[in-house]
């Protein structure tokens, strides 16, 4: 099994305000984020293949959602 980190892009919320960032739960994980607005969260995955991660990351996409980047840990 290999660590991956995903990346995801939601889509744009109003109430974001990137020079007043909100710490709370992450919209990707429920972890700790510092930013739960913003637009961009990376959370980690354990995984034999990448192509797991892809299947298992689209599966857990909020609808407008999208994956930017999957790299290994």
């Amino acid at each position: 099994m290999n660590i991956y980190l995903v990346t995801i892009r939601l889509p744009k919320n109003p109430a974001h305000d990137p020079r007043n960032k909100v710490t709370g739960a992450c919209p990707a994980n429920n972890g700790l984020c510092t930013d739960v607005t913003g637009e961009h969260h990376t959370y980690m995955m354990m995984a034999s293949t990448i192509d797991e991660v892809r299947t298992a990351a689209e599966k857990r996409l909020s609808p407008g959602a999208h994956i930017t980047r999957i790299e290994l840990g």
